[in-house]
């Protein structure tokens, strides 16, 4: 019952979307997940097309959609409080015909909707244990052995399998034991907050995803469910506790919520959380495998990694994808992913041209010593310029269409191991792209 033929440890979206498409391909699973269920503190809530396209290749999106709320347009707003001003409308387009919008979902909802599909579909493959704390990874040249420590009982239990992933988020017990270095750094003077809130944001003119740009009371607010909930993160000084963001939430929210003072919310649940710009430095060590926040931050990679990895265990492809997988997830973090995020953080707090008084974008000893100076010398006063037509240029639809289907190239080339699998597999999921992104690609993303 201890062994399987792979191991993934973390039982959140990424961990289980990746068990499912091991199960799809006949592939026994143990997942081992530290908590004694599904983690219910605020995470990420929004999907955009690409993701969306990995849900339907593993059968799961109608399930995630009953549960979700559509999200088809980006609002950007200036001014606190009352003074809120929209600077630019974005349709969310990119997903063409066949993902009209993009759907928000909290993350703990999301992970039970696939932890759900995967027992009730694929229990023959797969098996989760909970409470199971990882204590110690060996491998030899064909197995991998997990010994675990049950957070309740105290029993010592030891796992078997020929390949393991560490899905445990950006703490990783496995990338630690694996002793692989979490390159880049995390962001010294500011942490962040995600916060659910019943309020009537629409009342107020709010859409489906809001960004407030400000470079103090800056928020990110996105619709959660048809309840009247929302999440609305935000900055708060590094290492305070929740009960102490708690004590002060009013001093965020009457800049961020537009109808303050007079309009009041309602606090559901918050989560403090260290923003990191960090990735691992390699996504392989023999047949262990980081995908997810343990490697840098993203669900697309447990479709591909999911895929290759049953492709290798049953035979049909050679374990060189998986090193091409690792190089190919790795790149596209540090040639996009990181660059993007970082800037659309610049972005929404106004970095380069407004008050600072925390010093986020500023160079000193704390971002040399981070260094961080690469990224922050790029926020200049000349930003305002740039911002302020980058908003002006939205107010066409053809620039919006342009600007939003750069979410796809975070993805994969979804041909990158077309020799090793079904033509109408292929076919599928070419189909699920925008007509645009539908021609064989003449290089690898």
């Amino acid at each position: 019952m201890n062994h399987s033929q792979v191991i993934i440890v973390g039982a959140g979206p990424v961990g289980l979307v990746a068990a499912i498409n091991l199960a799809r391909l006949g592939v026994s699973t143990t997942v081992l997940e530290r908590g004694n269920g599904i983690d219910q503190s605020p995470r990420a809530t929004s999907y955009q097309p690409c993701v969306m396209a990995e849900m339907q290749e593993c059968g799961i999106l109608d399930d995630v959609k009953k549960k979700s709320m559509v999200n088809n347009v980006l609002s950007y707003w200036t001014g606190r409080g009352p003074e809120k001003k929209r600077v630019a409308y974005v349709e969310k387009l990119e997903g063409g015909e066949i993902f009209p919008s993009g759907v928000n979902c909290g993350q703990p909802v999301l992970a039970q909707t696939v932890l759900d599909h995967l027992l009730n579909r694929y229990a023959e493959y797969t098996q989760i244990k909970w409470n199971q704390t990882v204590e110690e990874i060996d491998q030899t040249s064909s197995t991998v052995t997990v010994t675990c420590r049950n957070r309740e009982t105290d029993e010592v239990t030891t796992y078997t399998a020929g390949w393991l992933v560490g899905a445990d988020g950006a703490g990783s017990t496995v990338r630690k034991l694996l002793n692989i270095e979490f390159a880049g750094f995390s962001w010294p003077k500011e942490d962040f907050c995600a916060s659910n809130i019943r309020y009537p944001f629409t009342k107020y003119g709010f859409t489906t995803a809001n960004f407030i740009l400000d470079p103090v009371h800056w928020g990110i607010v996105t619709v959660i469910d048809n309840t009247g909930l929302w999440r609305c993160a935000f900055g708060v000084k590094p290492g305070m506790t929740n009960d102490e963001i708690r004590a002060e939430l009013d001093e965020h929210y009457k800049h961020i919520l537009p109808g303050w003072p007079n309009e009041k919310y309602e606090l559901v649940q918050l989560n403090r959380y260290k923003p990191h710009q960090r990735c691992a430095a390699t996504f392989r060590k023999g047949r262990c495998f980081l995908a997810g926040d343990a490697a840098h931050v993203s669900l697309l990679d447990a479709g591909p990694l999911g895929r290759a990895l049953g492709a290798v265990v049953t035979g049909k492809a050679p374990e060189s994808i998986l090193d091409t997988w690792a190089e190919l997830r790795r790149n596209k973090w540090l040639t996009y992913t990181n660059e993007f995020s970082i800037e659309n953080k610049r972005m929404v707090q106004r970095g380069g041209y407004s008050d600072d008084p925390a010093g986020i974008w500023k160079l000193d000893e704390v971002s040399a010593a981070h260094g961080m100076d690469e990224w922050i010398k790029n926020a200049t006063p000349e930003k305002k310029e740039a911002d302020e037509a980058m908003f002006k240029s939205l107010e066409d639809k053809t620039a919006q269409l342009t600007n939003r289907m750069k979410q796809w190239e975070i993805a994969m080339d979804p041909l990158w191991m077309a020799n090793y699998e079904d033509p109408q597999v292929l076919k599928a999921r070419m189909a699920l792209r925008p007509a645009a992104l539908q021609s064989p690609p003449t290089a690898m993303l």
